[in-house]
């Protein structure tokens, strides 16, 4: 199991409980023939990312002995050897002592293991399944060379079910012999499920989302969420992100229901349940998906609201749940706030006073890099718009007016252009400007269907709409 990796290093204290498994400290002897005069690096899994333990020299033998006087956490730990471009094997940390001997030049099928009934389970199965693989692409490239009137296909092909069957055999072996191994449950927590027949109604049909709905129900019924090791792999990340991927609809709503059908699980478990939360509302905070938003706040009512996130101080939780505070009113769906803002003669213009199908309001700066290059593609959207339409009020988020006035004149927008000459409209807190250009568009009755759009994506955004409500 040699793979290249890149390290991250800590950059802010976790607390995490440990899995204590025996007293004391712990010492790792690593012997690789072809590593001699050189270092070796431990580290280890964090979900989907890696961090560094300790780094240890080898001696002429090519053997380093990580040690340390405090047990490590359990999960599964990787030997680096950036000798070879930080390529690395994998090891699982659930004993206090035992050793490693093996070959840079075929690392797995060399493996030998002693003190260590967890990695030699692994590294047995491993080995195995390297010997099949092997055995499988022979076949394979055999097969893919004949044509498919080719009496020999048929024979190779009951080589191939039979090399298959040989691997399934072989893991139900491992399932029984070593129910209680760590790397069973890796291994268990991995596959993909197997999905019954649907049952059969009385009128003889069948539903049709039976498998969907029971993929959605019984996706992590292998994984063991109550394993304090296990957010020391980079199995349950994996896992997560292809239940939340592949199988839960783009939707807000669907989107957290899933998250908490799978924090759920891992109540109890600190550290993993603080993983989960911390991982996720990170993912959907910077969500390049709009409305996603709608997730960061669900989570933060959900998580850090309720008291939940023990890993904060009160400073931390209010810059959290101020940031969703700020988001909360202007999440699609909403009624967009009102605001009264001013042309450049002062007139007041309400944006409930524009009574257009649609309404795309933008916030912008006549001095911002990035708005300079969006009002252009705002513009040349706007004859579209209009058929479809839509305004636009563009609302000035600064107070040098005379640059806004002479900018304007230059320009020549011809939607509503406003800004707050009154000084008496919090617009950058209704709509939580925290960036420029922003923009959202609402519908006839100033409900938000779209934000954080670019000039460019509007009128597809407005056509599709208008085709699904239609």
């Amino acid at each position: 199991m040699m793979k290249r990796t890149t390290f991250f290093l800590l950059a802010s204290l976790i607390t995490l409980s440990q899995f204590i498994y025996a007293q004391g400290g712990y010492e790792y002897t690593v012997t690789i023939k072809g590593m001699e005069d050189t270092v070796l690096i431990l580290g280890h899994h964090y979900g989907s990312r890696q961090y560094v333990v300790d780094t240890v020299p080898t001696n002429n033998n090519g053997t380093a002995v990580f040690s340390g006087d405090t047990p490590l956490d359990g999960g599964v730990y990787l030997v680096v050897m950036p000798k070879m471009n930080n390529q690395y094997f994998e090891m699982i940390v659930s004993e206090p002592k035992f050793s490693m001997r093996t070959d840079m030049n075929d690392v797995t099928g060399a493996m030998k293991v002693e003190g260590s009934l967890e990695n030699e389970v692994m590294y047995r199965d491993l080995q195995f399944i390297k010997e099949k693989r092997n055995e499988l692409n022979s076949l394979e490239e055999k097969l893919n060379g004949l044509a498919e009137d080719d009496a020999k296909r048929e024979p190779l092909m009951e080589e191939i079910n039979k090399v298959n069957n040989e691997v399934l055999e072989w893991r139900e072996k491992l399932y029984r012999e070593y129910p209680d191994a760590f790397y069973t449950k890796l291994v268990k927590a991995a596959q993909e499920i197997t999905i019954p027949e649907a049952p059969v109604n009385e009128d003889g049909t069948t539903d049709q989302q039976f498998a969907y709905k029971y993929l959605r129900q019984h996706y992590f019924d292998d994984v063991d969420f109550q394993d304090p090791r296990m957010v020391r792999t980079n199995v349950i990340s994996t896992k997560v992100d292809r239940y939340l991927e592949k199988y839960v609809p783009k939707a807000p709503d669907s989107i957290g229901k899933a998250i908490d059908f799978i924090v759920d699980k891992a109540r109890g478990n600190d550290d993993l349940f603080q993983y989960l939360v911390v991982t996720l509302l990170n993912k959907y905070a910077s969500s390049d998906i709009m409305g996603m938003d709608a997730v960061f706040v669900h989570m933060v009512d959900q998580y850090y609201k309720s008291g939940d996130a023990f890993w904060l101080d009160d400073a931390g939780l209010y810059r959290i749940t101020s940031k969703a505070d700020a988001i909360r009113p202007t999440l699609i769906g909403k009624q967009a706030p009102n605001i009264v803002l001013q042309d450049t003669a002062g007139n007041d213009i309400p944006l409930y006073s524009i009574t257009t199908d649609f309404l795309v309001v933008v916030f912008w700066d006549v001095d911002c890099h990035h708005c300079q290059k969006e009002m252009p593609k705002i513009l040349e959207a706007y004859p579209g718009l209009k058929e479809l339409g839509a305004e636009v009020y563009a609302v000035y988020s600064q107070e040098e007016w005379d640059k806004w006035v002479e900018w304007l004149d230059d320009k020549k927008y011809p939607w509503i252009n406003v800004g707050n000459l009154s000084g008496k409209s919090p617009f950058q807190v209704l709509y939580n400007v925290d960036q420029t250009p922003l923009m959202f568009i609402m519908d006839k009755n100033k409900k938000i269907i779209g934000k954080r759009l670019s000039g460019d994506q509007m009128i597809d955004f407005l056509e599709r709409y208008i085709e699904f409500h239609d």
